[in-house]
């Protein structure tokens, strides 16, 4: 019923982005997608980081998420309350970046 990489995941993550970097950079706060040596311990690392400090001294990062409701990891969860899989994937994301919390402000959608 559902795709892991469901069609057009990856293309809607990736627009996500952008219009986050594109809103940032016009007001003007540069910003650069894809920071090297903000990793976590298995690699991974936001999809982007302000380049000035956003709020009380600390730079901006954000990730974008792109869920599917139908997979079968939210399916129950969504069919019993309504937003239920974003807030499943919003504590996964909150847990997998808690390493940079204390030096960054942090922005997920």
């Amino acid at each position: 019923m559902s795709c892991s990489l469901g069609p057009g995941r990856t293309a809607r993550n990736a627009l996500l982005n952008d219009i986050i970097w594109r809103g940032l950079t016009i007001q003007p706060f540069p910003a650069t997608k894809e920071p090297t040596g903000l990793a976590r311990c298995d690699g991974r690392r936001p999809d982007g980081v302000t380049l000035i400090p956003w709020e009380g001294g600390k730079c901006l990062a954000w990730t974008a998420t792109v869920i599917d409701t139908l997979a079968e990891s939210y399916r129950i969860r969504s069919a019993e309350d309504a937003g239920a899989a974003a807030e499943i994937a919003a504590d996964r994301k909150t847990s997998k970046y808690t390493a940079i919390l204390p030096s960054y402000c942090a922005l997920g959608f």
